[in-house]
């Protein structure tokens, strides 16, 4: 009897189990008239395939500034590369914007110790200075590799420590 009813309930759950069904698209059937002709004689056929958008940015993890005491000054100073890789994909008319925020709940960009000593530096791409929330690279559908370079400097400080700041890059799709 538990055989039986083993192979009943095998059964049940066997033929209970969903069918994916697949729909076909029609094909046009062209034919012959009577006099031979086609009929109809044109048909239409659909060309398709799908690309998605891709992209990798890479944004600097640190940016060390280093003693710099050229021009008889001495400042601290980094360059710092943003990267979009080969093969920048997007939307026609797209471009990926990256911006760069001072650090919460800061309006400019200021460097500070835990002792409580701050030195404001300054963020420029090319000749131009960043403020907070400006717009640092701009980088459209591309094979080639495409960069942004980011010069970051800051003055000889009055007090000794270790200097630290966090800056947000915000990427967007434009």
């Amino acid at each position: 009897m538990k055989k039986i009813f083993a192979i009943v309930l095998t059964l049940a759950l066997a033929l209970s189990l969903s069918v994916t069904a697949f729909a076909t698209e029609e094909n046009h059937t062209i034919t012959s008239d009577a006099d031979g002709n086609p009929k109809p004689s044109t048909a239409t056929t659909s060309v398709t395939f799908g690309v998605d958008p891709t992209y990798t940015i890479t944004i600097p993890a640190t940016v060390k500034l280093t003693k710099n005491t050229a021009n008889g000054t001495v400042t601290y100073e980094q360059d710092a590369t943003i990267t979009a890789s080969e093969g920048v994909r997007l939307l026609n008319g797209q471009t990926i914007r990256v911006t760069l925020s001072a650090g919460e709940n800061e309006k400019t960009f200021v460097l500070n110790t835990k002792q409580g000593a701050t030195l404001k530096y300054t963020v420029t791409v090319g000749n131009t200075e960043i403020k907070n929330g400006d717009i640092v690279a701009t980088f459209g559908t591309s094979l080639k590799e495409q960069t942004s370079t980011l010069h970051f400097a800051a003055a000889n400080p009055t007090f000794a420590g270790d200097y630290s700041d966090n800056v947000v890059f915000t990427i967007s799709i434009q």
